[in-house]
């Protein structure tokens, strides 16, 4: 068996593995905003109501944490009353102090967006951080470390530490500083500037 081999079954493990999970949160709102409605979907789905819930809530201070009011603001800009995703265009800049959460917020969007159904396969994302190369890592691996929260090993990733892959979806992170690659990208369907009021001036 050669090492080619090797790779593609170790690959279509990894995608069979990967779909049984991909069933539970496939469909899932992001978040019930309602609280007695997600009271009682929570009851009703025996907690795996919404993608935030399956995966695990955001934590401070080891404390597991709701979606706050300001954080709906900001789904509801992205996002149209119908709960799809809009079509057009779309540049949001949120300028705010440090420690609301905000960029544990977008990973968990961008994923979702990944995950509540197909549309976006074969599209790539992009996550555009300050020159340091460990930023970018530091974001991928938020990223897969949503999957693996609560005890939970929802799925499994075989990538490099810039990159993700979830549903057919190909997320990556680059310092600002070398962005030659994200320029040839054919295909991408999101775009997240990570802490872009500190890139150096001229990036």
């Amino acid at each position: 068996m050669t090492f080619k081999d090797l790779k593609k079954i170790v690959a279509a493990e990894i995608t069979t593995q990967q779909s049984k999970p991909l069933e539970k949160l496939g469909d899932k709102p992001f978040w019930i905003w309602n609280t007695e409605e997600h009271k009682q979907a929570d009851i009703r789905t025996n907690g795996d109501c919404c993608l935030n819930h399956i995966i695990g809530l955001p934590q401070k201070d080891g404390h597991d944490k709701p979606l706050y009011d300001s954080e709906q603001i900001i789904f509801d800009t992205l996002v149209t009353q119908t709960g799809n995703a809009n079509t057009s265009n779309k540049h949001l800049w949120i300028k705010k102090p440090t420690g609301l959460g905000i960029s544990e917020f977008m990973l968990r969007f961008m994923a979702w967006l990944c995950l509540r159904d197909n549309a976006l396969a074969g599209s790539q994302m992009c996550i555009v951080t300050g020159p340091r190369i460990d930023l970018a890592i530091a974001l991928i691996d938020r990223m897969k470390k949503l999957f693996a929260g609560s005890g939970k090993r929802l799925l499994a990733f075989d990538t490099k530490e810039t990159v993700i892959e979830l549903n057919g979806v190909k997320i990556e992170a680059f310092p600002s500083h070398h962005l030659d690659a994200m320029r040839g990208l054919p295909n991408v369907s999101f775009i997240l500037l990570d802490e872009a009021d500190f890139f150096p001036p001229g990036q």
